[in-house]
Formats: C-alpha cells, sequence, structure tokens
C-alpha cells in the first residue's frame, strides 16, 4: 500500500487519463504519491491530510471533458468481505454483466472493469469485491457456465495475489 492518504475521485469521465489526474491534483496539493484509474472512477495518493484537505476543497465538483467529477476521503470496504481478481476478462464486458454472473454465487458489494492496459491475455483484470470469504471460495470453484452470454474470451478468473 502506499504512504499517504488516499482519496476517492468519482464520476470521472472515460477520456481521463492518470497523467491528466495527477497533474490537476498537483496543481491542487502538491505532489501525487499515485493513481489507480478504473472507469469512472479512481483513488489518488497525497502525501498528508492538509494536501487531502486542498484538493477536497479545491476539486470537488470540478468540471473534467464535462463532468463535474467528485473527490472525497477513500472509505474503506466493509468488513467481511474479500477480492477476487477476475482476468481476461473482454474489453466488451460491462461491471454489471460481470456483477450479474457472481451474484449467484453471493452478495457482490463491488465489481468493476478495470480501464488498464490489457495483459498478455488482451484483456484487463476485473476486481469483484464479495460479501463473505465462502463466496470466494464458491466462485473458485466454479467453472463458467456454457454458452456463458458475457463477452469472456477464455477463463474467468483467478486467485487474488498473495
Amino acid at each position: 500500500m502506499r504512504p499517504g492518504i488516499k482519496l476517492f475521485v468519482g464520476n470521472v469521465p472515460e477520456e481521463a487519463t492518470a497523467e491528466e489526474l495527477s497533474e490537476l491534483f498537483a496543481g491542487a496539493a502538491g505532489p501525487v504519491l499515485g493513481i489507480a484509474l478504473m472507469k469512472q472512477f479512481a483513488f489518488v495518493h497525497l502525501r498528508d491530510e492538509a494536501a487531502a484537505a486542498r484538493a477536497i476543497a479545491q476539486l470537488n465538483g470540478h468540471q473534467l471533458h464535462g463532468r463535474r467529477i467528485v473527490v472525497e476521503p477513500s472509505r474503506p470496504r466493509p468488513t467481511n468481505t474479500c477480492k477476487i481478481f477476475v482476468g481476461n476478462v473482454s474489453a466488451a464486458c460491462t461491471s454489471g454483466e460481470l456483477r450479474s454472473l457472481f451474484q449467484q454465487y453471493g452478495t457482490v458489494v463491488e465489481c468493476d472493469v478495470v480501464k488498464a492496459p490489457v495483459t498478455d491475455l488482451g484483456a484487463a483484470p476485473a476486481p469483484v469485491v464479495a460479501g463473505a470469504a465462502p463466496f470466494s471460495d464458491r466462485c473458485l470453484a466454479a467453472s463458467a457456465p456454457p454458452r456463458s452470454p458475457l463477452p469472456f474470451p477464455g477463463p474467468f478468473w483467478r486467485p487474488p495475489p498473495r
């Protein structure tokens, strides 16, 4: 985990880049320690509380590519959840489709298709945050449903890195 304070940035336009966000936050709050950009949201790591307060004050509601971004402190994931990284997800797959697929195994708290460079397999990983640990056991024991309506080019899960 990166040191410093982590902010959540919501309503991020698809055309926004990590470099663009880094410049925006650096101009408002000082050095940016790191950025994780997903579809429509990002996490920005800043040096300290004062930098985070400046970023929130100056950038919450800021227009970026015609959309008002939301900047607020990041909240931790609910307790008793686990994160599963699903690899080889087609760029055509939506987070809603992925959520529907995993809902049959338990409550899905969060599901995102990561806006990142493609992997060796030709698709980006997608983190799925599940409601409880037994969820991941059921998911990992399951195989892709035959004739899945989702645009998956191949195996669709892998255990999280340890």
